[in-house]
C-alpha cells in the first residue's frame, strides 16, 4: 500500500516519475496507458512496476466511488528498444486473478482514454473523498442511485463519466445547503492532485477545461474593483460537455478546478447573473464579491 487516499497514492506516482524516463505504463490488453499513469515516464523499471501497482491501487479506490470505471491490466513497456529488445515487462503485469479478467473482458468496450475521462473520474472520486470525509453517506447512496439508473439508459459508454459529474452536481444541490456545498467542494479540490495558485485561477482553468474538450469554446472578460479588491469575471461557455436544461448548469468541474487554482486568502468565489444562451451554451458572472456565494456545484438562469 503507497496510501490510503487516492491524492496519496497519486502523490506516490508523481514521486516516482521522471521527465526523462525510458519506460511507461500500457494497459497488456489494449495498448492504453491508464489514469493517472498516462503520459508520465519512469527512470528505472523498479520504478515503473511500483507505479504499475499503485495504479492498480488507484483504480480500485476509485472504483469504490464510480462502479463504471474500466478495467486495465498495468504493464510496464520500454519505449527505447533495450540491447535484448524487450518491450515489455511480463513479470511487472500485476495479479488480479479470474474474476478481474473477467470484469476486464466485460469492459473491453470502454477503451477511450482522453484526458477528459480521467478529469471526469479524478473529479468525482474527489468528491466522494469528501463526502465520505464529512459523513454525507445519504448523500453518497442518492447519487449512486441516480447514476445507476441513468448509467442503465446511457448508450455510448464513453460518456458515462459525464452522466456522473451531472448526476453528482445535481443530487448535491438537491440535498445540501448552499454553505456546506461550498465547503465540500473546497474539501474535494484539496483531493485533487494540487497545482499552483496562480493570478488568474478562472482563465488559467477555462484554458485547461476547453483543453480536455469540456467546453468547446469560451469567451472571457475580467475587471477589477479598486476600492474592494473584487474581482469579476464574465464567462460565455460555447458547447458544454455536461447536460443542463434552460434553467440550471452543472457547474461542479469548473468551480472545483477554479477553486483548486485559487489561492488560500482568496475567501470567496461565487456565481451570479446566469443566462442560458441556448444549444448549450451559458453566460455567467464569477466574482471574489464576499456577498456573492455559492453557484460553484450548480447554478440557474435568471429570467429575462
Amino acid at each position: 500500500m503507497v496510501g490510503t487516499t487516492l491524492r496519496e497514492i497519486r502523490q506516490s506516482i508523481e514521486r516516482l516519475a521522471s521527465d526523462d524516463g525510458e519506460y511507461d505504463i500500457v494497459c497488456a490488453r489494449s495498448g492504453e496507458q491508464p489514469v493517472p499513469v498516462a503520459g508520465r515516464q519512469f527512470a528505472t523499471r523498479s520504478d515503473a512496476a511500483d507505479a504499475a501497482r499503485a495504479t492498480e491501487q488507484y483504480r480500485a479506490a476509485l472504483r469504490r466511488y464510480d462502479p463504471q470505471l474500466p478495467f486495465y491490466d498495468p504493464i510496464v513497456r520500454q519505449t527505447r528498444a533495450s540491447a535484448e529488445g524487450h518491450t515489455y515487462d511480463e513479470s511487472a503485469r500485476s495479479t488480479t486473478g479470474l474474476d478481474r479478467r473477467r470484469a476486464v473482458d466485460r469492459a473491453r468496450t470502454v477503451t477511450n482514454n482522453s484526458p477528459l475521462i480521467g478529469f471526469c473520474h479524478d473529479v468525482s472520486g474527489a468528491v466522494f473523498e469528501a463526502l465520505s470525509s464529512h459523513d454525507h453517506e445519504r448523500v453518497e447512496r442518492a447519487i449512486m442511485d441516480t447514476y445507476l439508473a441513468a448509467a442503465e439508459a446511457t448508450t455510448d459508454r464513453n460518456t458515462l463519466c459525464l452522466v456522473l459529474l451531472e448526476t453528482i452536481a445535481a443530487e448535491l444541490d438537491r440535498h445540501l445547503a448552499a454553505a456546506e456545498r461550498t465547503r465540500l467542494l473546497r474539501a474535494a479540490a484539496a483531493n485533487l492532485s494540487p497545482v499552483d495558485p496562480v493570478d488568474d485561477p478562472v482563465a488559467t482553468s477555462l484554458e485547461y477545461l476547453d483543453s480536455l474538450s469540456l467546453i468547446r469554446a469560451y469567451g472571457l472578460t475580467r475587471e477589477s474593483v479598486e476600492t474592494t479588491d473584487e474581482n469579476v469575471w464574465t464567462v460565455t461557455l460555447r458547447g458544454y460537455a455536461i447536460d443542463s436544461d434552460e434553467r440550471r448548469i452543472p457547474t461542479l468541474p469548473i468551480g472545483i478546478d477554479i477553486l483548486r487554482r485559487t489561492a488560500p486568502s482568496t475567501t470567496s468565489v461565487g456565481v451570479r447573473e446566469v443566462t442560458a444562451l441556448g444549444d448549450g451554451d451559458w453566460q455567467f458572472v464569477l466574482t471574489t464579491d464576499e456577498q456573492t456565494r455559492g453557484g460553484l456545484v450548480c447554478t440557474r438562469a435568471v429570467d429575462r
